[in-house]
C-alpha cells in the first residue's frame, strides 16, 4: 500500500476540510461502519495540524527524549523511531481535534495509514496495538448526558466488546461496561445511556466519575474476513457541548501528545524489563487493557536464520491472539504482512494447541509471523473472554531455534504453504482488512 508524502498529505487535507466544512457535512453518518464522513473530517483537520509550530515542537520533544530509551539502541529502534513517533502524535492530534472541533463524535483511532477512495490519512498507532481490534473513542463531560446507539453485525464481532471510561483516553480505567451488562434486542440494536448519575443495578448504563473525559471502546475481530464491528452513534440529550474551537486544538495536540509519550514510555520501561526472548504473562489488572483479561508482552531478537517458535494452549479462550509489533510498540504493518494471527486465522495441532513461527524471513509454514524483516521488536500474546484458565500453562513452549531446526521441532503435521499460497494467503489477508474501510 503506498501513501502520498506527508506534506502532499497535509496541503491536500487542509483543502478538503475546508470544502467538507463549508458543505456542512453532517456528523450523524454511520455507513461506513468506521470510515464515516465524520471520521474523515476529524483526520483532515488532524492531518492539516501536523504543520503547526507547536505540534512540530511537541514532536521534536518527543523525539529527543525517546532517543535516549533502551529502543534506540537497536538498529531496528533506531530506524522505526520517527515513524513511530509520528504515528503518535497523529493520534494525540485526532484525539484534540475530535474533542475541540466536532465532539462528541465516535471515532476510529490507533489505526494504520488508510486511504479510502480519494480519502486518506496518516497512521495513528502505538501502545501495542492489536490488529484484531477495532479501538473506538469520544471525549465525554460528566456535566453532559449522552446516549450512546449500537447495531451488532449480521456476523458480529466477539461477545466481550466494551466501553471504558478514561481520562484523556489513556488514563487508567476509571470505570467500564462491558457486553454482559448490556440488553441486546434480537435485530442486534441496543442502547446505552451515559452520565454521571450512579448505575444502581441499572444495566446499560455507563457512570462518568468527576474526573472523566473521554471513553475508549473495543471491538475484536478475531475473524477478518468474516466479523464486522458495531456501529456506533452518540447524541447529546442533555447539556451543551463545549466546542473550544481551533486554536484549542492546537494547544491541546501538544498536551496530548506529551500525556501520550509519556504513557507509551512507560509500556516500552516495562517491556525493557523483560528478557529477551521470552515471555510470562499475567491478568490484566485495567490499568492499560482489558480488566481480567491475561496478556504478556516479550521482546524478540531474531537473527535472520532463527526462528522464534511459540506454542500456546487457547483453554477456554474464545480469543487467543499474537501480535506483532516494532521496538516502540507501534504495530508492525498488518494490513499487508502477516505480522498477527488469531485462534480464527491460525491453524491447529492435533492436540488443539497453536504454534507460530515468528521469523524475520517466510519459513513456508502457514502459521509465520512476519516481523516484516526486523530483528528486534515485540511479541505480544492477549489471552481473552474465557471461562476457567490456567495462566501457567497457556505457553507451552517459547524458544528461539534455528529455521533450520524447525522441522525437527514442529509438529509433523504442521502446515506448510507454498509460494503461491502464501500470496493467497496475504491476498485474502488484505481483503479481510479492507473490509474495515468500505463496510
Amino acid at each position: 500500500m503506498r501513501f502520498r508524502p506527508i506534506a502532499v498529505v497535509i496541503a491536500v487535507s487542509a483543502l478538503a476540510l475546508a470544502a467538507a466544512v463549508q458543505a456542512g457535512t453532517k456528523s450523524t453518518e454511520t455507513a461506513p461502519t468506521l470510515v464515516t464522513a465524520t471520521q474523515k473530517q476529524i483526520d483532515l483537520a488532524a492531518t492539516s495540524l501536523l504543520s503547526d509550530p507547536a505540534i512540530r515542537a511537541a514532536r521534536d520533544s518527543v523525539l529527543k527524549s525517546w532517543s535516549a530509551l533502551p529502543p534506540a539502541s537497536l538498529k531496528d529502534g533506531k530506524e522505526q523511531l520517527e515513524g513511530a513517533v509520528d504515528d503518535l502524535v497523529f493520534s494525540a492530534a485526532r484525539a484534540a481535534v475530535e474533542r475541540d472541533q466536532f465532539g462528541p463524535s465516535i471515532f476510529w483511532t490507533l489505526t494504520p495509514p488508510y486511504v479510502a477512495g480519494e480519502d486518506s490519512a496518516p497512521g495513528g498507532r502505538f501502545g501495542i496495538d492489536t490488529p484484531d481490534r477495532i479501538y473506538r473513542a469520544v471525549s465525554v463531560s460528566p456535566a453532559l448526558r449522552y446516549v450512546i446507539r449500537g447495531q451488532r453485525a449480521a456476523q458480529p464481532s466477539n461477545g466481550d466488546f466494551l466501553f471504558e471510561v478514561h481520562q484523556n483516553f489513556v488514563s487508567r480505567v476509571l470505570g467500564s461496561l462491558s457486553a454482559r451488562d448490556i440488553d441486546i434486542d434480537a435485530d442486534g440494536a441496543f442502547t446505552i445511556t451515559v452520565d454521571s448519575s450512579p448505575s444502581e443495578g441499572r444495566r446499560n448504563h455507563l457512570t462518568l466519575p468527576p474526573d472523566a473525559s473521554s471513553l475508549l471502546i473495543r471491538d475484536t475481530l478475531a475473524d477478518w474476513d468474516r466479523q464486522s464491528p458495531n456501529r456506533l452513534t452518540i447524541e447529546l440529550v442533555g447539556g451543551e457541548p463545549s466546542r473550544a474551537g481551533l486554536d484549542q486544538a492546537r494547544l491541546d495536540a501538544a498536551t496530548t501528545i506529551k500525556a501520550y509519550a509519556e504513557v507509551n514510555s512507560k509500556i516500552l520501561d516495562l517491556v525493557a524489563k523483560t528478557p529477551v526472548n521470552e515471555i510470562k504473562l499475567a491478568v490484566r489488572t485495567g490499568d492499560h487493557g482489558i480488566e481480567g483479561a491475561i496478556a504478556g508482552v516479550s521482546r524478540f531478537s531474531i537473527k535472520d536464520d532463527e526462528a522464534l517458535v511459540a506454542t500456546l494452549d487457547p483453554q477456554t479462550a474464545a480469543y487467543l491472539g499474537v501480535q506483532l509489533t516494532d521496538p516502540w510498540g507501534r504495530s508492525i504493518p498488518y494490513w499487508d504482512h502477516i505480522s498477527s494471527l488469531s485462534n480464527r486465522q491460525a491453524i491447529k495441532n492435533q492436540d488443539g494447541t497453536f504454534t507460530f513461527v515468528i521469523a524475520p524471513r517466510d519459513p513456508g509454514y502457514r502459521n509465520w509471523l512476519d516481523t516484516n524483516g526486523l530483528n528486534d521488536g515485540v511479541a505480544a500474546v492477549r489471552f481473552e473472554d474465557f471461562g476457567k484458565a490456567d495462566i501457567d500453562k497457556i505457553v507451552r513452549s517459547w524458544k528461539l531455534v534455528k529455521v533450520a531446526e524447525l522441522p525437527q521441532i514442529l509438529p509433523a503435521d504442521a502446515a506448510r504453504v507454498t509460494p503461491e499460497e502464501r500470496a493467497a494467503q496475504i491476498a485474502a489477508r488484505k481483503a479481510g482488512f479492507d473490509k474495515r474501510l468500505i463496510n
